[in-house]
């Protein structure tokens, strides 16, 4: 289930779609969790809270989180109920000189993208969007004119700079980085020693490249992460295209956007298939890679210590690590929004259960923000269900499960006018799992990974798809029934959907 910006951008105008329920709760979430939930409340008009993709606490007592419809919101106590959170929407450029502000008449509806934002501390804060603004703020709790607006967009540039990520590791440098492979303006890296002053540095590594995340450990240490799991590592941000170093792919070609750099420490980032690579010395290289639990991808990491990390992924889960460099078995994995199918007369709804970003203050700290508007937090977010009942290595492995979540354009029944249609379909497994195997109607099973594309012709058609355990066991298979119509078949009326 990856989402890139684009799916980003497209789970931010959902609220215009039909009504559909929204989760108020994080129904299945383990009975010891120790994340609390509460949710911005919609705009007038819309049914669900404002897509949040971003999130960062400078302090314990200080979070500012971002989003869609030009979405700012602080709480200075983010632990407590969802009134404590105050949003904003901040005044944007619509031509020379001129900016717009909510509410005046000539503005347009408030509809930009905030990516990401990040807090080198209390007094400073930017947050960057996908139209190619940055928002700088030496007050970030004093409003949306505290918020000073400036436009990437270079003149006789063709598109806009869609800025993804931002990390200021002090309030005398900031980097942001941009994606997007279709235009000339992907792949650059923008710096800033006066952030608040709005002057910014660009430096294009790549225009083909599409970066997803930054994170900088200290001034002098910078990691960015892209698409087809490409990582840069400069220890001299500033310093050109020249002093930003590719890696390599070390966890193979899977997409990774969050990353998360301590010092000079420790950087952990997500990839695709819900695996975390980390390394001890990026400066040097050297990365392992370990899944942490899941099967989708990570969207976000924070890790406040070394020893410490954090991370959410597309599916509304959390993992946590004491030892983020310890394997496999050192992460634990949590369920806090399950996905839910729904559906309407125009066909299924996108997945409403998405977690985006993370941020932690401190060990004692961690906030999490995703789509309608949900924020958890924890106050001891490293801690672990008690062991009480026995060690899970004294008990025999348990099969792994699998969801097959939803055929994508379509639930049960499609319709083509031509001779085959691409079938798409997503899964996960809510245990932790190695790999996926399918089978489609009467093939072998095989390896297979979300999400799933294959041509399949007119009539029945059946999928099964099963979870590979840690340890090699195979799971049950979920099972997809459906069928591929003509049109004007009298049986398409009970399709919920056409491709």
């Amino acid at each position: 289930m990856t989402v890139p910006p684009l799916k980003r951008i497209l789970i931010a105008t959902c609220s215009a779609i039909a009504l559909i329920a929204t989760l108020t709760a994080p129904a299945g979430a383990t009975a010891a969790s120790n994340w609390a939930l509460r949710q911005l409340p919609p705009a007038p008009g819309d049914a669900f809270g404002p897509p949040l993709s971003g999130v960062s606490c400078p302090t314990d007592s200080l979070c500012v989180a971002a989003g869609g419809l030009d979405t700012l919101a602080f709480s200075q106590a983010p632990t407590g109920p969802a009134a404590n959170w105050h949003v904003v929407h901040p005044s944007y450029p619509v031509g020379p000189g001129k900016t717009c502000v909510e509410g005046e008449p000539h503005c347009p509806t408030p509809g930009g993208r905030l990516q990401a934002v990040s807090c080198a501390s209390p007094s400073l804060c930017v947050a960057v969007s996908y139209e190619g603004f940055v928002y700088a703020s030496t007050e970030p709790t004093g409003g949306a004119d505290a918020w000073l607006p400036t436009v990437i967009n270079e003149d006789g540039e063709q598109g806009a700079t869609h800025l993804t990520a931002v990390s200021c590791p002090s309030p005398a440098l900031c980097v942001a980085v941009s994606g997007g492979s279709n235009n000339s303006n992907g792949g650059k890296v923008l710096t800033s020693t006066d952030p608040a002053s709005g002057h910014w540095q660009a430096i294009q590594l790549s225009s083909s490249l599409d970066l997803r995340g930054v994170s900088c450990g200290t001034p002098s240490l910078c990691v960015a992460v892209a698409r087809e799991g490409r990582i840069f590592v400069s220890t001299n941000p500033t310093g050109g295209a020249s002093a930003w170093k590719e890696v390599g792919t070390p966890g193979g070609p899977g997409d990774l956007e969050g990353v998360s750099c301590v010092s000079t420490l420790l950087c952990a980032a997500g990839n695709l298939t819900g695996n975390v690579l980390t390394s001890t010395d990026p400066a040097g290289g050297g990365w392992s890679e370990a899944n942490a639990g899941g099967s989708v991808q990570i969207t976000g990491l924070s890790c406040p210590a070394a020893s410490r990390c954090v991370a959410v992924d597309n599916n509304g889960d959390v993992l946590n690590s004491s030892d983020p460099s310890g394997g496999a078995g050192s992460w634990h994995f949590e369920s806090l929004v399950p996905f839910r199918p729904t559906e309407n007369e125009k066909g299924l709804e996108p997945p409403r259960n998405s977690l985006f970003s993370a941020s932690c203050a401190s060990t004692s700290l961690c906030a999490l923000v995703g789509i309608d508007g949900r924020i958890f937090t924890a106050t001891d977010p490293f801690s672990v269900p008690d062991p009480a009942a026995g060690h899970p290595s004294h008990k025999a492995p348990r099969r792994p499960r699998t969801v097959l979540v939803f055929a994508e354009h379509f639930w049960k029944v499609a319709t083509t006018r031509h001779r085959r249609l691409r079938a798409r379909f997503r899964f996960y497994s809510p245990t932790k799992a190695r790999g996926f195997e399918c089978k489609r109607d009467s093939d072998p099973y095989r390896t297979c990974r979300s999400p799933l594309r294959y041509w399949v012709t007119h009539g029945r058609h059946v999928l099964r798809v099963r979870a590979i355990g840690p340890t090699g066991l195979r799971g049950p298979s979920a099972i997809k029934h459906f069928r591929v119509l003509k049109p004007h078949s009298p049986a398409t009326a009970t399709a919920s959907g056409a491709s």
